[in-house]
């Protein structure tokens, strides 16, 4: 049965910490971006003990290699890789393929990502007095690297065996549905992840793939400096769990009737499971957003 393509608010993600069937991770072959540190390392640890073996990537081979060295060579590979080059991540992708000992792609995870000062708020100027060219990094990394990984998720998950479950699941942030002041590349990648995310929950379903969003509240990470997850502390604002993204992202790998879901990691202090379904890409039949996506959807 191909995933649905029901989103009218009906169909919702159920937070289920624990209950969920992991054991169907076994035996999986995950392909993870950005997981040397932060949240692609928590991911990389859950797929390990779950028993799927994990093909990781990022750029600093030295904390890649202490990975592989701690996890063992059986239980995961790493690859060396800048997202923003196309041919690291199709090599990443086919040594995936070819060095799995299941010899197939299941589970890709588009997480590798860019944060810190945006320049594009600095008004720096040149020697003649014109704006300085701003470095797009943040923008770039955060979405093209994204938009790269989901087109050889698109390729290499359609060509494995139609018995198996393929699943996409992109790294967006909350910053991909609330204002995040200061940093406009960022907002902006973000909501382009989701973006990207809204056109394959119903374009990948035609070919019986799975494709879920990841949008988490402020977690502390290496993605910032220790100041920034300070300054949250000093204002009275929770942070939400690692542990929580990783329990999340272990769901919705392991749920093969969940597609087209955005699922919030939030701090447990705010209650609940500390992830959950946060329901702002539906549109219930009264919306006039459904009717007009219907329309879209004709054309």
């Amino acid at each position: 049965m191909a995933p649905t393509t029901d989103f009218s608010g009906k169909v919702l993600f159920q937070a289920s910490p624990g209950k969920y069937d992991a054991s169907k991770l076994a035996g999986k072959s995950v392909i993870i971006t950005g997981a040397t540190t932060g949240l692609g390392e928590a991911f990389m640890r859950a797929y390990v003990k779950h028993g799927a073996f994990v093909t990781f990537a990022a750029r600093s081979a030295e904390k890649g290699n202490a990975l592989v060295s701690e996890l063992g060579f059986d239980k995961v590979q790493f690859v060396p890789c800048d997202v923003l080059k196309w041919a690291d991540q199709l090599h990443l992708f086919k040594t995936a393929l070819e060095k799995s000992p299941s010899k197939t792609i299941d589970i890709v995870i588009a997480n590798a990502g860019k944060a810190g000062h945006d320049v594009l708020i600095d008004d720096k100027l040149t020697e003649s007095g014109d704006p300085a060219e701003p470095s797009l990094a943040i923008l770039n990394v955060d979405l093209i690297g994204a938009t790269y990984t989901a087109k050889l998720a698109l390729h290499y998950l359609a060509k494995q065996p139609q018995g198996r479950d393929r699943c996409l699941i992109l790294t967006s942030s909350i910053a991909g549905y609330l204002d995040k002041p200061g940093s406009p590349q960022y907002n902006a990648a973000k909501f382009g992840v989701r973006g990207l995310f809204r056109s394959l929950r119903t374009t990948m379903p035609k070919d019986n793939m799975r494709v879920n969003l990841l949008a988490p509240w402020f977690i502390p990470a290496a993605i910032n400096p220790p100041e920034f997850y300070q300054h949250f502390k000093d204002v009275g604002v929770d942070l939400a769990d690692i542990r929580d993204a990783a329990t999340a992202v272990m769901q919705l790998s392991s749920d093969t009737n969940l597609n087209g879901r955005a699922v919030c990691v939030i701090p447990k202090a705010w209650g609940g499971a500390g992830y959950m379904d946060i329901q702002q890409d539906d549109h219930p039949p009264e919306d006039p957003m459904s009717r007009w996506q219907d329309l879209i959807w004709k054309i």
